[in-house]
Parts: structure tokens; C-alpha cells; sequence
């Protein structure tokens, strides 16, 4: 892999090409003689509630039609946030199962608002998955922080997901993709769209729009471009005969009583290391241990998903200029992530007794069946033992539902115009065990009554006792969030002043927030392989009152000003008011001058504040450490080098998962921000629209957590709560806590092109991209501020920002309309890696992903359109940033696929 210093940037030649033939059309006189465009209608965007042309927002707002998604081959809404460059990320679910989430600015989901056709979906960061792509029209992403019209806790962003306003007729649709090479990562797809009624002559509209998707999962052994041990090793991870085993099969041990000699004889190690451990689960490792291998026979680098929407609307006239709408959402996302044993059974799992074994098992070693290991005799052994060999990697069943249903009121009164409605809406999700998880208590029963072998594959006997305790099928944990209320929208001209209409606009809402999760025994009783030896079942609520007022003043016919203030009282904060003033100012018919400045406050969610809230630990760490007093020699944060104190276990104290507490926190409080935006649009022509955003985000008190690496560092030595009488650590404190804060600003770039027509049909090309300057977090309020732009920030290890994103189309139709050719062209730079070891230096690779489209109308009722993705066959980037080997959540590792979609209208 390139471990390169060298960031500069040089553009790919498709789009240099662009840019050049951009300009160049500039100068042809063609373009100053287009027909003038018909005057916009007055519509209300995504960032005002004020009608006005769209071309005449104040605010940074880019709009995308669900033709153009189509086109570049999105199928779910994962695949339409992974399209917007100047808009968000996307965090993955390659292992986790919980999900995607948008996430603007890289400053975290929970502080993007997602709105469907305006109105929040719930109050903490969802997926956005759950929302159906054939019922959408369009999305409006306001790129300004902080709205004061939606909600000021959104700091990074807004994303509205718009439907259909209505539709008559039917048309079904079936899709699919399919890789180039084989072994899974296959996607399949039908949905059907079916209305009636026109509006304007019938009065009433009503459709039904339905989505099933099924993607397959891929397996590791189908890509060993990705996961060969030459490239993992090139991104910094260890290979296994470099590394120290802990759990794995066979079973490493140690002395239970703590001491690591007996004798001049060091205990420590495999029996069957001689041999050469026991693949492919393990091989040799140092300190005499085996290493458990990187298991590519059985994970997955994505996940198997099946999803299913069904979106109602209906519309009815209740006068001219009187309209009433209801919607109804329902929609299931089920995943199965698939991945190693959480944890391997043994003492470092909280709470969680030893694993040991006595002379009376006759699997101990030098008993006849399990070899002898030099200067152990009838001692009591620890051991550190991983399940992979007998019962696989740990399955999952991931389920998610949402179910939403609104009904809405607008029409007008006197001078007024006005919304009201009411809404409910309700997030759900539920895991399940599926397969690879045993009742670990009487899994250590089994190991001491001699039935279970740690040291090799189960006989018979074992087979049938690992099975007799199984909780596959059982319940991990519950979640539920529900939110309901209404909400009433006012708006009207004021008078004239010298450059158009003065317009207000008024607004309040009110909304119950509930919420609860529940960790069942059963979780418990899996606690050697989760990790969570309690059970859970927490509830809480708030109530939410919110008033707006906004007012829209055309000052002369170049200059705009809007101003905006919002009011929200949180039943268990108070309340927070957050102005925001914004202007648009145009002296020329082909320049105009925008920018916003604005508040924002977050306050925690009820996850964050309620949720598994313990005085105690919740886990253990994700990855070995060191327990810094009792294993010490080591490097700071390390898991090697250290000796454990005499009396204690070392697999308990050095190289160990260690007990950690990442939970809730009642006592953590609210997010602030503020918000700057000044941006430059030029239209020199009617077919070139150029334009440039600044946009500065400050935000104090973030919630958020050390990276747990960092915990180790001495002046966090307050967080590790110890057993004053043993001096065992009970847990590391890491809840979630007030920090902080992030400070960053950029640049987004706009520009669109449309040449002019030929006989060869209508060209076109737009850019979107981001540009950060700087991306600072500071750890403590009196902290130095870190810049993290292009490496990671220390508030999270898997948090990065790209200095230089985006994504570029260049569509054609051809002149009679019936042929559209699109190709997308998405870009992220090189960055550093997470670099763990200071002796390992690593840069994640740019990443130039092309996507082409073909589509055809020309036959009665049918459009038929087919594709490429990953038109040149790339890699992701290897990495080792998530422990997974490569860029997941930014790069797909599927590889070149095929897409092909066929609608018919009946």
C-alpha cells in the first residue's frame, strides 16, 4: 500500500476534462442566446417557512430529484446519502447490525436532523433506511446549521426526504445488482407504485407505494484481494505469529492463583504449541501461546438485509384553497451481522467468574488426552478460551420497524395561510441470538464437571451439552422510541416595502418523547461471550414545547434579510431560545451574495442521558490492555511488556479485556453551537450556475466519550474505580459526558453546466464537493484543540474528515428524449490511518469510485435502464481504522456489479 506523505491532490482526468470543456463553453456566444427561463412558483424549501422561488433562498440549499438517484444506481436510502458529497457520511453496518445513519459535516448523527416532508422522524439519530425511496420525489438538504424553523439541535444539518406530493396510475418495478465475481453481495428488488384521482379536476388524491429489497451477505473467502494477510499486514494489523494469543482454540493458560513461575519454570503458553497450535483456528504465537487466525471461512464483509416499506397518502380538497393530507408508514429493516466471538470466555468479562480447570478434568493437561506442559502438575489452571472452533462465529438477528402516521390540515384564513397536524411515530428494534451463543455459566460448569474440552474440538459428549445450553433464538435487547404531537404553521404578507413583500411567519409544536430499553436475563446468562452481565429495563419520557417566529424583509429589490427565532422548553432542561439571521443580497442579474449567522442547542438524548445508565461497568474494553497498577512495565495503553503484581491473575490484569462502563449519564447536559454561512452564486448564463459556500461550525459541551486508548493516559487514572479492599479494577469510568467541543469550517462547491443542444442530443455536468479547512476537537474544556482534517480526532477513534470530497455527473439525453446516459464519479482523498503503533505508519489510499447508467423509454410503457457500478473494478482502500481491513462505510467491497431495473406503467 502507498504510505506516502505527499497530500497534495491531483484530478482525476474525467474530471479536468469537465472543468476544461466547462470553461471553455463559456466563451461561446450560444449560451447568452437561451430562451429566458419561465418565472419560478413560489414553493416552501427545506430552512423557511415562507414561500418564496426557489432560486431566491437565503439559505445553502441543494435539491435532488429521485430520477438523478436512480441514475447513479442507488437502490436504499444508504445509497443516496453515500451520493452526497456536500452533505453526509454514512456510518455502516458491515458487523454491528445497527444500522446506517447520516451524519453532516462529520461531526456526528445525532446532531443531523432527518425530516420526512418536514416533520422529525424521532428525537434521537435513526436509520434513515426505514424510509421508502419510491414513495420519495425529491431531497433538500439545508447544508446551514442550527435551523431555527425545525428544530435548533440541528447543528450539523438538515436532510428532508420528500414524497410525492400525488400520483395517478400504476407502474411496477424490479431491480437488482449483481457483482462481477461471485460469492454473494448480490442485491434483488421490486416496488410498485398505484394512485388515483387529480387534484385539480377530481379534488382528492390517493396512492399506495410499496419497496422490498434483499441484499445477500458476502463472504470474506470471495474477496481475498481484501482480506488476504499481506494486505491486512500492509494497514498496520499484526500478524498472527507476531502476536500474543489470549483467547483462542485450543485454550491458552495460566496459573489461577496468580503466580506465572513455578520454580524457575514460567507457566504460561498452549500444550499444543509444539505442534503448532490447532488450524485453521490458531497458529503459533509468541510467549509459547497460539494466536487466533483471522477467520475468513465464515465472516462477512457485509451483511445479509431484507427490507419492506409500504407508504399510504391520500389528499383531499375541503374547499379551493383547502386541502387536507394523511400519510401512513410502515416499514422493516432486518439484518444479520456476522462476526467473531464477541469475547472469549474468561475472567476479563465483568463480573464474570474465571474460567478454570482442575486436575480432575480429563482434558487437563498431561492427563492422556491433552499433552503435558512443562512445570504444570496438579495446579488449577486459568484459561483463556474462544468458542470459533465448536460453535462459529456469533450470528445475530438484527430487526428494526418503523410506523408513522400523520394528518395534516393547510389552507387559508383571511390573509393567513396555515398548516396544522398531528403525528405519531414509533422506532422500534429488537436483537436476537441466532446462532454461536451458549448460557455461559454452565458453559464453566461443563469445562469443570470434564464434559466440555477446551483444548480441542468438542467429542459427542461436548457436541450434545453445548446444545443442551444454547440461548440462540433468545432475546438480546429491546429498544423503542416513540414520538407524538402536533404542530401549527402560520404565515402572511405584512405590507410592501421598497423591494417586494414584508412576510412573517409563525409556528409551535408540541411533542411526548418516550423511550425505553430492555437487556433481558437471558443476556446475562451469554455474559462470557457479551460481555453485559445485567439485565436492563429503563424507561423515560420528556415533554417538548417549541415556538417560532420568522420574518422575511426584501429591504430593496437586491437585498433580502431574514430574520428567525426559535424557543424550545424541554420538560427535564428548561429552555433555550436561538436566533438566526440570514440575507441574500443579488446587485446583478448573474451575482448574488448569501449567508447566515445562527445558534443551535442539542440536548442529550434520552439514550444518552437514561439508557443503561449504571453506577457499575456495562463491558469490557473493545480491545487488551494493560491494568496500568497492576500490570506494570508496559507501554502506556498497551497490552504488552507488563508483569502482572504477585497474587493476581495475568490474563485477568495484563493483555485482558478490562471491565469498562461506556453507558448513559443522567447528569450530562446540553450541546451548543454556533453557526456561520457566506456563500457567492454566480450565474453568468442560464446553463452555468457556479457557486461557493463558507460555512463554520463552533460547538461547546459536545457529549461524547475518550477513546478508550486514551483513558490510559495518567491524568485519567480517576477514571479507574477500584476494589479498595483487593484493588481490583471494577470498571473504567467512560460514560458519556459533557467534553469539549468541535470547531470546523470549509468550503462547499457547487457548479452545474448544461451545453448547449445538438443534434446528438443535450449534455450536462455537476460538481459537488466539500472542502474542510480545519476539523479541532479539544478533549476538556481547557484542552489544547487537536485539527484531525484527514486523520483521526481523539474524541472517537473511528472519526475522521476527508479535506477534499465529491462526487461529479455528466448526464446526456438524447435529442428525442428516449435515451439518458449518466456517469458519477465520487472522490475521497488520502488520509492518514488510525496508526495504533507509533512504529507503524499508514495512509489510507484516495478512492475514485465511477459508477455508469443507460436508460431507454422508447418502448410503450416500459423504461428500461441498465448500469455499472465500480465501472473500473476498484478496491476499497485497505485500512485498518474499523479492524475490519478495509475502508468500510466509505468504500463498498463488492467490487464491479452490474444494475438493472425495469419499470412497467400500466
Amino acid at each position: 500500500m502507498n504510505n506516502r506523505t505527499n497530500t497534495q491532490w491531483h484530478a482525476p482526468l474525467p474530471i479536468a476534462s469537465a472543468v476544461a470543456m466547462a470553461v471553455l463553453a463559456m466563451s461561446v456566444p450560444a449560451f447568452a442566446q437561451e430562451a429566458p427561463s419561465a418565472p419560478m412558483a413560489k414553493v416552501e424549501i427545506t430552512g423557511s417557512s415562507i414561500k418564496r422561488a426557489a432560486a431566491d433562498q437565503p439559505l445553502p440549499i441543494t435539491v435532488t430529484k429521485a430520477d438523478d438517484w436512480i441514475a447513479q444506481g442507488a437502490v436504499t436510502v444508504a445509497d443516496i446519502l453515500m451520493s452526497m458529497s456536500t452533505a453526509a457520511d454514512y456510518e455502516p453496518n458491515t458487523t454491528s447490525g445497527n444500522g446506517n445513519s447520516a451524519n453532516m459535516r462529520g461531526i456526528g448523527a445525532a446532531r443531523t436532523l432527518v425530516l420526512l416532508d418536514g416533520k422529525r422522524l424521532s428525537d434521537s439519530s435513526i436509520d434513515p433506511n426505514t424510509i421508502p425511496t419510491s414513495a420519495l420525489d425529491r431531497t433538500e438538504v439545508l447544508r446551514d446549521g442550527a435551523s431555527s424553523i425545525y428544530g435548533s439541535d440541528a447543528i450539523g444539518g438538515v436532510i428532508n426526504f420528500v414524497t410525492k406530493k400525488a400520483y395517478n396510475g400504476a407502474s411496477i418495478t424490479a431491480k437488482g445488482t449483481v457483482p462481477k465475481r461471485k460469492g454473494g453481495g448480490e442485491n434483488e428488488g421490486l416496488s410498485f407504485i398505484v394512485g388515483k384521482g387529480d387534484l385539480a379536476k377530481d379534488g382528492w388524491n390517493v396512492y399506495l407505494t410499496g419497496d422490498l429489497n434483499n441484499q445477500l451477505p458476502l463472504s470474506q473467502t470471495s474477496r481475498p484481494n481484501i482480506t488476504n494477510s499481506d494486505r491486512l499486514m500492509s494497514a498496520g494489523f499484526e500478524g498472527p505469529h507476531l502476536s500474543k494469543g489470549t483467547n483462542a482454540v485450543p485454550a491458552n493458560v495460566t496459573l489461577a492463583n496468580g503466580s506465572t513461575k513455578v520454580g524457575s519454570v514460567t507457566i504460561t503458553g498452549n500444550p499444543y504449541y509444539s505442534t503448532g497450535c490447532l488450524a485453521p483456528f490458531s497458529v503459533q504465537g509468541t510467549s509459547n501461546t497460539c494466536a487466533s487466525t483471522y477467520t475468513a471461512n465464515s465472516l462477512t464483509l457485509t451483511t445479509a438485509k431484507k427490507q419492506g416499506s409500504l407508504f399510504l397518502k391520500g389528499s383531499k380538497m375541503l374547499g379551493e384553497d383547502n386541502k387536507l393530507t394523511a400519510t401512513l408508514l410502515y416499514s422493516s429493516i432486518y439484518t444479520r451481522p456476522v462476526k467473531n466471538p464477541t469475547f472469549g470466555i474468561n475472567a476479563s468479562v465483568t463480573n464474570f467468574p474465571a474460567l478454570t480447570i482442575t486436575p480432575t478434568s480429563p482434558f487437563y493437561p498431561g492427563k492422556g488426552i491433552t499433552p503435558a506442559m512443562n512445570g504444570i502438575t496438579n495446579q488449577t489452571l486459568t484459561l483463556a478460551w474462544s468458542l470459533i472452533g465448536d460453535l462459529g462465529p456469533t450470528v445475530l438477528n438484527y430487526q428494526k420497524s418503523a410506523s408513522r402516521i400523520t394528518v395534516e390540515d393547510e389552507g387559508h384564513l383571511g390573509a393567513w395561510d396555515y398548516k396544522v397536524g398531528v403525528f405519531n411515530a414509533v422506532y422500534a428494534t429488537e436483537t436476537t441470538f441466532r446462532s454461536g451463543f451458549v448460557n455461559s455459566f454452565k458453559l464453566l460448569d461443563g469445562v469443570a464437571n470434564g464434559k466440555l474440552n477446551p483444548f480441542g474440538l468438542q467429542d459427542q459428549t461436548g457436541k450434545d451439552y453445548l446444545k443442551s445450553i444454547s440461548t440462540d433464538g433468545e432475546t438480546a435487547n429491546k429498544g423503542l422510541t416513540r414520538l407524538s404531537g402536533a404542530h401549527l404553521t402560520v404565515n402572511r404578507d405584512l405590507m410592501q416595502l421598497s423591494g417586494g413583500t414584508l412576510a412573517f411567519a409563525a409556528g409551535a409544536s408540541m411533542y411526548h418523547d418516550y423511550g425505553r430499553t430492555f437487556i433481558p436475563p437471558s443476556v446475562a446468562l451469554s455474559g462470557g461471550q457479551t460481555g453485559t452481565t445485567a439485565a436492563i429495563d429503563v424507561a423515560a419520557s420528556r415533554n417538548v414545547s417549541s415556538v417560532y417566529a420568522e420574518l422575511d424583509a426584501p429591504l430593496t429589490k437586491s437585498l433580502d434579510v431574514d430574520l428567525a427565532v426559535r424557543t424550545d422548553r424541554y420538560s427535564d432542561f428548561g429552555s433555550t431560545t436561538n436566533p438566526k439571521v440570514s440575507f441574500r443580497y443579488k446587485p446583478t442579474d448573474w451575482l448574488a451574495f448569501r449567508g447566515a449567522v445562527g445558534t443551535g442547542f442539542r440536548a442529550p438524548t434520552l439514550n444518552e442521558r437514561y439508557f443503561g445508565a449504571v453506577n457499575g461497568p456495562t463491558g469490557v474494553t473493545s480491545s487488551t490492555y494493560n491494568d496500568p497498577v497492576l500490570c506494570p512495565g508496559g507501554k502506556v495503553g498497551g497490552n504488552t511488556g507488563g508483569t502482572a503484581l504477585p497474587g493476581y491473575t495475568p490474563t485477568t490484569v495484563c493483555a485482558a479485556k478490562l471491565p469498562i462502563n461506556t453507558g448513559a449519564n443522567p447528569s450530562v447536559g446540553p450541546e451548543k453551537s454556533e453557526t456561520i454561512n457566506f456563500g457567492i452564486v454566480l450565474t453568468p448564463t442560464n446553463s452555468l450556475l457556479v457557486s461557493l459556500d463558507y460555512w463554520n461550525v463552533r460547538m461547546k459541551d459536545a457529549i461524547g466519550q475518550l477513546a478508550q486508548a486514551t483513558l490510559f493516559q495518567p491524568q485519567y487514572a480517576n477514571l479507574f474505580i477500584r476494589d479498595p479492599k483487593t484493588n481490583m479494577l471494577v470498571y473504567i469510568d467512560d460514560r458519556l459526558n459533557n467534553m469539549g467541543g468541535q470547531r470546523t469550517d470549509g468550503i462547499d462547491v457547487t457548479a452545474t453546466y448544461t451545453f448547449p443542444r445538438t443534434r446528438y442530443g443535450r449534455f450536462g455536468v455537476q460538481l459537488d464537493g466539500t472542502y474542510v479547512h480545519s476539523f479541532k476537537t479539544q478533549l476538556t474544556n481547557d484542552s489544547d484543540w487537536i485539527d484531525s482534517v484527514n486523520k483521526f480526532g481523539p474524541l472517537d477513534a473511528n472519526v475522521f474528515t476527508y479535506r477534499w470530497r465529491y462526487t461529479m455527473s455528466e448526464k446526456w439525453q438524447s435529442a428525442g428524449g428516449d435515451w439518458t446516459s449518466t456517469l458519477t464519479e465520487t472522490y475521497r482523498q488520502s488520509f492518514e490511518d488510525l496508526n495504533a503503533s507509533s512504529l507503524f505508519y499508514h495512509r489510507i489510499d484516495p478512492y475514485l469510485l465511477v459508477n455508469w447508467s443507460l436508460s431507454y423509454s422508447g418502448f410503450k410503457n416500459w423504461t428500461l435502464m441498465g448500469g455499472i457500478n465500480n465501472l473500473f473494478d476498484r478496491d476499497p482502500p485497505a485500512a485498518n481504522y474499523r479492524n475490519e481491513g478495509y475502508l468500510s462505510g466509505q468504500a463498498s467491497p463488492v467490487g464491479r456489479a452490474f444494475n438493472l431495473r425495469a419499470t412497467y406503467k400500466f
